[in-house]
């Protein structure tokens, strides 16, 4: 499409109103008079109000996407040098010209920036200096972390190994133990099942033992009255006598004894079944009650059983004695009465 000269003219006036609008916003416009004109541009024409907020927008991300750098002494030097050697357009420049001479309005505002001589400014080169600058300092630090974050991958990848294998061999231990310790329970088990029936065939053993001992005090007993009956030509049974414990139970019979004596002479003898053990240091004494001071007939012990059979001599006849007594004394210490325990007794008349 063929350019009028209307279209030209417009153009014109849109660059001039353009020429310092991205100086501005970069602050970089020291002339006073021009701040002026490009403030006027900015209230007087909306799109050059649009273009400039585009601008400031823009302008701000760069200000907080870069980090505060302290820039090289000679950098100064060097920017002069570049701003006195461009004298002549630049590429970019041409083909923003070329592209605004077509009748673009609204081309992107790099390529405005370049057409309007931004370029040719000191802090157009300024600007792309640093945000060079910036780009490659940020892609170094994203390479040093993406560098770092490797190796930290790496660490991280054979430290899990290791501890995958480590819980592999204790998981493998473990089942190792509780099979041992399930073997040893097992047994343990079957050890105490028959320590169970050993203990239960004891108990049976105990109590056929307490049965026989019982059946054996019984016989005892007996033994004593068929000793009576054999002796009953030469002795008369004068007294029986009977337990004063209360502690009597189905198996275990309460102790009794007897006195036998001679039908001519003085001459008796006593026998007892039943008797438990005495407590240490003492035994069994035979008593003769009543007739004046007690008088101690005998002290003796009893078998294993509990019997014992001794032989004494009357001091006097039985009848004159009101009772017999059998106590619990200490050994060899007996004294003019009875001071311990009573376990049997009977009356004489």
């Amino acid at each position: 499409m063929t350019e009028t000269k209307d279209n030209i003219e417009l153009n014109d006036d849109m660059d001039q109103r353009f020429e310092n609008l991205s100086a501005y916003a970069l602050g970089a416009l020291d002339d006073a008079e021009a701040r002026a004109a490009v403030e006027h541009l900015i209230e007087r024409f909306p799109e050059v109000q649009a273009e400039y907020e585009e601008l400031s927008e823009v302008t701000d991300y760069l200000a907080m996407s870069v980090p505060p750098v302290e820039p090289p002494a000679h950098l100064k030097a060097n920017l002069l040098k570049m701003i006195e050697k461009e004298s002549a357009p630049s590429l970019v420049q041409l083909k923003a010209a070329e592209y605004a001479a077509r009748g673009s309005l609204r081309a992107p505002w790099w390529q405005r920036a370049f057409q309007s001589g931004l370029a040719t400014s000191a802090a157009a080169a300024v600007l792309v200096l640093v945000v060079a600058g910036v780009l490659g300092y940020q892609n170094n630090q994203l390479g040093n972390e993406i560098d770092s974050l490797r190796s930290d991958l790496t660490a991280e990848t054979v430290l899990v190994t290791n501890l995958q294998s480590e819980l592999s061999t204790t998981m493998t231990d473990s089942e190792t133990k509780v099979a041992s310790m399930k073997s040893e329970m097992e047994v343990m088990e079957d050890e105490f099942g028959a320590t169970n029936e050993m203990v239960v065939h004891q108990e049976e053993m105990v109590s056929e033992l307490a049965t026989a001992n019982n059946a054996l005090r019984q016989a005892l007993s007996d033994n004593n009255r068929l000793m009576y009956v054999a002796m009953k030509e030469g002795y008369q049974v004068e007294s029986w006598l009977a337990s004063n414990t209360q502690q009597v139970t189905a198996t275990e019979p309460a102790a009794s004894g007897l006195i036998a004596v001679r039908v001519v002479g003085n001459e008796a003898v006593f026998q007892v079944h039943g008797l438990p053990q005495p407590q240490p240091g003492h035994a069994y004494t035979l008593w003769l009650m009543g007739n004046g001071n007690p008088t101690p007939v005998a002290q003796f012990e009893v078998s294993e059983i509990g019997s014992a059979n001794i032989a004494f001599l009357l001091p006097n006849p039985l009848q004159f004695y009101s009772s017999v007594r059998v106590t619990q004394e200490q050994v060899n210490q007996i004294g003019n009465d009875p001071s311990g325990t009573m376990v049997l007794s009977a009356e004489t008349n």
